[in-house]
């Protein structure tokens, strides 16, 4: 409950336990015959009161009900102690007690129909369910005080020295400006969040051409990552571009996005590093792409994607090439909103020459509504790193784009408040004119906060992942086209299932199984759901400050 690591797990297993302890209690009282019941509480009354069988009779009606009322309240104190140690809401975790209370008290009834003497009755049912809400309203309210005791989560508007230090550096390498103050002594705070930003060359960068006093130890490890990084990307990047040309010499035109087009707009092109480059394709061109990949010696990648993409890996080289049929998964619900707003990617294509090789790409308008989508659908899940944001602001300042245009799509998707924290942070750290669609500065901090406690794509702790099932079916829900979030967050869409569970998605039949995987590992999981829930309020507070939640 307000357990983290190997304790919760304790806490799962004590509580399961004691629940069917109980629950082996009240079947035992139930399976008494109705002579033997009734001697059993008149003598219990007896025992407490005196006064003889006249008045044990007389009571024994509503100390029965009192008994079924204590006995269910105390059923429902494990029960709900167990729900509790799985990421799910508060609220999800008291109506699911009082939901599995209330199928027991049913089951229990329907034992005692067939034990002599004893009858069904449905106002014991509600007697019971009664006693089960009971205690799991006392669960919910000490649960909050608990909680609010046992953390004191940092506000949002103070950051880590560190990340503040991050920040600072990126902004001045992307700004082309010196970096005029830097504490020496968080150097190993600040090595470990740049890598996790994924931005080490950048800010290692502006750190050397500093006037900051650093030992030779620290310039030698910022040189040695510096180079590392920047081999292995050059590397990359020339077998991309050689496969590129490939395709278009076979009469193909995909389309670039993301990845080496935002690289260009960096001051030096290879020091903004890239795990993966993105290329989408026509339904004709898809073939011809897919088969030049592989001709190079490209392997796909089993469970990389899912229906709508494919990842091809060349060992060799560490070049690795998603080849896209839609940007994002057809699903029937966000994405393909999403999709549908972006259009149609190949009408009128743009073009950019990359170290002498020409790359189509989307119009700037579906380019960078692509960018805020993909940063929104991060943002969505877990959170977003602050290298998209670097991202978004150089594009938005590299193309005269129709911003009102781009913000009637947003407004459309209760995204145009997330857009205006972005291009607001892209105005105070990256050059960008925010001008009257940026977020005021003082708008900015929890976003800021947000963006720098977790990682390059978001995602920090495992708590912050599993928080996103929860923000991401609320979000969906708001634009009408989710489903509860209970259910989402324990049965995901199979196409999901499948991404997670590859032979599931190779074996139709084997789904079943790839769901109770899921469970099984809920189950049998350490990590912190007090910290889970708690990052999904948090994050939920943040969308609903930016209208994303009504």
């Amino acid at each position: 409950m307000i357990f983290s690591g190997k304790k919760n797990r304790i806490v799962r297993m004590v509580s399961g336990i004691l629940f069917l302890l109980l629950a082996g209690v009240i079947f035992c009282l139930s399976a008494q015959e109705g002579e033997e019941s009734d001697e059993l509480s008149m003598g219990v009354i007896n025992a407490l009161f005196g006064g003889g069988a006249s008045l044990a009779e007389a009571l024994n009606a509503s100390v029965r009900e009192i008994c079924h009322v204590l006995e269910f309240s105390a059923l429902a104190l494990p029960l709900f102690v167990f729900i509790s140690t799985f990421p799910l809401p508060l609220k999800s975790v008291f109506f699911t007690c009082v939901a599995a209370g209330f199928v027991f008290a049913l089951g229990d009834e329907i034992h005692q129909y067939f034990v002599p003497g004893r009858a069904f009755q449905l106002s014991d049912v509600l007697v019971d369910t009664f006693g089960v809400v009971i205690m799991a309203a006392i669960c919910v309210f000490i649960y909050r005080r608990v909680r609010r005791r046992a953390s004191s989560p940092a506000r949002a508007t103070e950051n880590s020295e560190a990340g503040s230090a991050v920040l600072e550096a990126f902004s001045a390498y992307v700004r082309s400006e010196p970096l005029t103050a830097f504490d020496p002594n968080i150097f190993d705070e600040f090595a470990a969040k740049s890598v996790d930003h994924k931005i080490l060359p950048m800010t290692g960068s502006a750190l050397l051409r500093s006037d900051i006093p650093l030992t030779d130890a620290q310039r030698n490890y910022l040189r040695d990552e510096i180079f590392s990084y920047v081999t292995v990307q050059t590397r990359r990047s020339a077998k991309f571009l050689e496969a590129y040309r490939a395709m278009t010499s076979a009469g193909a035109k995909p389309l670039c996005v993301k990845g080496i087009i935002c690289r260009s707009l960096y001051p030096d092109f290879d020091l903004r590093i890239s795990a993966d480059e993105d290329l989408i394709a026509g339904e004709s061109d898809y073939p011809v792409c897919e088969k030049i990949l592989l001709d190079m010696g490209f392997r796909p990648l089993d469970g990389s994607g899912g229906a709508y993409e494919k990842g091809f890996l060349h060992w060799e080289s560490g070049c690795f090439i998603e080849l896209h049929k839609t940007l994002l998964p057809e699903d029937g619900g966000v994405y393909s909103r999403f999709n549908s707003a972006l259009g149609n990617l190949f009408e009128n294509p743009a073009s950019l020459r990359v170290e002498k090789t020409e790359l189509l790409c989307p119009r700037a308008e579906k380019h960078f509504l692509y960018l805020v989508l993909h940063a929104f659908k991060h943002f969505l899940i877990s959170g977003i790193g602050i290298r998209q944001i670097a991202d978004i602001s150089l594009f938005a300042k590299a193309n005269r784009l129709d911003m009102k245009g781009v913000y009637e799509v947003c407004d459309g998707l209760n995204i145009s408040g997330f857009l205006r924290g972005i291009l607001g942070i892209g105005a105070r750290y990256f050059g960008l004119d925010g001008g009257e669609y940026g977020a005021d500065e003082e708008d900015l901090q929890d976003l800021i906060y947000d963006i720098m406690s977790g990682k390059a794509y978001g995602p920090g702790e495992r708590e912050k992942i599993h928080s996103g099932t929860v923000t991401f079916n609320r979000y969906a829900k708001t634009i009408g086209c989710g489903r509860p979030v209970l259910s989402a967050a324990l049965f995901p869409s199979a196409e999901s299932m499948a991404k997670k569970y590859p032979f599931a998605g190779r074996h139709k039949l084997l789904l079943p199984l790839a769901y109770f995987l899921r469970a099984a590992g809920y189950f049998f999981s350490s990590y912190d759901t007090a910290d889970t829930v708690s990052q999904a309020e948090r994050r939920n507070e943040l969308m609903k400050k930016y209208d994303i939640l009504k």
